[in-house]
């Protein structure tokens, strides 16, 4: 008895968990008539326009990297239909999403019954949710079940459909919008509505921007490939697989630019994912090219010109940041945002006001050369934005001595705070570490796990001494390979990563450099800290003072004791638990900070 108690709990809990989730999928129309429930009836119709409605309800906030997708299921067979891949589906904050959908159903596709259509909804971490089966039905042959055509729907073969016009742009800069002629759609959005399919070939890196069905335009971005590609379109019903009627084909020529270069960067491997990491409490520059952002007069006049010495050149008259919110897969239509008084050559740090703190963001990041009236855009670097969440972080920077007998101290453990997570939601750590090479071009290296670094708190191992020779018996000692740290937690359940800490360093010093700098004890503290300072870089009497926690806020702005005037004292008995941020402003807009944990 006491086994079977044991295992109803487990299948109790398993249920629980297993359908704590909800994917619903709804027939709207069917071939252009309202419908309200299955099964989808095709009836004879060669080429079916299926409406649906997907609605995914969550039990936590899952974020908004997961994809949604209709699949058809005949006998064996599992496919996304035409129409079906949704994409990244939109959680904002909350735990239900809604999407609709307009997909082609072929009659030759299915059998008269057993098949299928159902919705799936896979998050960013891989676990997939399914709908329950909408069982699709058709007439056992072809013909007689095709909609009557309205009396004044337009015949899309006989519109007239024209595209202008060729046009030469230089590389890196967008073409000019390209526009259709006019014609009138009544259905649009119905079966029999005329649907316009634009069409680039001969480049395939070219990314359109937008299609304004209402005025008959496209517009492209960013073309940074040299020569020709051409642009058609082509008009047809939304069922059409093959438009029957093609426009003319315009054609861009693309030359070089007089802007030699412009190329950014960041002092950062990618991930796997291919983006840059950013963490709010350790915010990274975006550096740009200067010396070869400059213009080539004789370029400008002539686009064949060969560089060479002896031409004439200026500098670009000013630069423009732009970045567009995207997700992990890259999918859904970007749009780019200009960053406010974004003329420097580099951005100190990018932080845009449309994050979600509560999730990753994902961004794309690119500059723009501008010259008179010509532009040339950068190459495009993908970050990730993560913040602090569920009360993940972790202390403090340590500073190994190396003593003048050439031995270096230990290291202390890393402090991690006890993170919390969502109800039902059961999670372990993971540690990871980044080597950072003091004698290489590549300085950092990627992200890895630490082997068996699974607990609250982590000991780092001793950082490796070696010696130079620095010529007449001079012998230095230094650890030119130190780390990053950080630690991550992750569902038991589904292996996915939940949260990121803020990172800390470990790295050594020389005695004879350890006298400038702050000490904060005790550490961590439940009220009153004591801060110390080494050296002569700052006078804490007359230095502005200020304490921040892990969002950037300030809690804290000079309001201190002085013991000292090296010493002062600040009562933090009133903060939240926590890691907490102490900066002192120094001259020439730099700044000492120390850490310390509140507990």
């Amino acid at each position: 008895m006491r086994k079977n108690y044991i295992y109803a709990i487990f299948v109790f809990l398993l249920a629980f968990t297993s359908f704590g989730q909800k994917v619903t999928l709804t027939p709207t129309t069917v071939n252009g008539q309202s419908v309200s429930g299955g099964p989808i009836n095709l009836g004879g119709t060669p080429n079916s326009t299926i409406g649906l409605g997907v609605t995914v309800e969550m039990p936590t906030i899952p974020g908004n990297y997961g994809t949604i997708t209709i699949h058809s299921v005949n006998g064996l067979n599992d496919n996304i239909v035409t129409g079906g891949n949704g994409g990244a589906l939109f959680f904002g904050e909350g735990k239900s999403a809604s999407r609709s959908f307009v997909i082609n159903l072929l009659w030759s596709s299915f059998t008269t019954s057993g098949s299928y259509i159902y919705a799936e909804y896979k998050t960013g971490g891989g676990v997939i949710y399914k709908s329950s089966n909408l069982a699709i039905i058709k007439n056992a042959t072809q013909g007689g079940g095709t909609p009557q055509i309205p009396a004044d729907a337009p015949d899309p073969a006989k519109i007239p459909n024209s595209i202008c016009c060729n046009q030469t742009v230089r590389q890196g800069d967008k073409p000019a919008t390209i526009t259709g002629s006019q014609y009138l759609n009544p259905y649009q959005g119905q079966t029999y509505g005329i649907n316009a399919s634009w069409q680039v070939n001969g480049n395939p890196n070219v990314r359109i921007i937008e299609v304004d069905n209402a005025n008959k335009t496209l517009s492209l971005d960013y073309v940074e490939n040299l020569g020709n590609f051409t642009v058609m379109r082509g008009l047809g019903y939304p069922t059409t697989l093959t438009a029957p009627n093609k426009s003319n084909t315009v054609t861009i020529t693309v030359v070089p630019s007089p802007i030699l270069s412009n190329e950014i960067s960041v002092d950062d491997p990618v991930n796997a994912d291919g983006f840059v990491e950013i963490i709010s409490t350790n915010p990274k520059q975006i550096s740009g090219t200067t010396q070869g952002a400059q213009v080539n007069l004789n370029i400008l006049q002539d686009p064949f010109h060969t560089s060479q010495r002896g031409d004439t050149f200026t500098a670009i008259e000013r630069f423009e940041w732009q970045y567009a919110k995207t997700n992990k897969a890259l999918g859904g239509n970007l749009n780019w945002i200009t960053i406010n008084s974004s003329h420097p050559y580099n951005l100190e740090s990018f932080n845009p006001l449309d994050q979600n703190i509560n999730e990753d963001n994902y961004y794309l990041l690119r500059r723009i050369a501008i010259y008179q009236n010509i532009k040339r855009v950068s190459n495009t670097l993908k970050l990730v934005l993560r913040n602090i969440r569920n009360n993940n972080t972790i202390c403090c920077d340590q500073v190994l001595s190396i003593s003048a007998s050439n031995e270096i101290e230990s290291p202390t453990s890393f402090i991690g705070s006890t993170a919390v997570s969502n109800p039902n939601q059961y999670f372990t750590y993971q540690w990871q570490s980044q080597s950072m090479d003091q004698t290489s071009t590549t300085k950092l290296g990627k992200w890895a796990n630490i082997i068996g670094a699974t607990s609250k708190d982590y000991t780092p191992t001793q950082l490796q001494l070696v010696s130079t020779n620095r010529g007449r018996g001079e012998i230095s000692w230094s650890t030119p390979i130190t780390f990053n740290y950080r630690r991550l937690t992750v569902l038991l359940s589904t292996n996915e990563v939940t949260s990121y800490s803020n990172e800390v360093n470990l790295s050594s010093s020389s005695y004879k450099y350890l006298d400038q700098g702050l000490i904060v004890y005790p550490n961590p503290a439940s009220s009153v800290i004591t801060i110390e300072k080494k050296g002569t870089i700052l006078n804490m009497t007359t230095t502005s003072f200020r304490i921040t926690n892990v969002n950037g806020l300030v809690v804290n702005s000079n309001n201190y004791s002085i013991i000292s005037p090296s010493i002062i004292s600040v009562n933090v008995s009133n903060l939240p638990f926590g890691m907490y941020f102490i900066n002192f402003d120094i001259s020439d807009q730099r700044s000492i900070q120390a850490t310390f944990m509140k507990n």
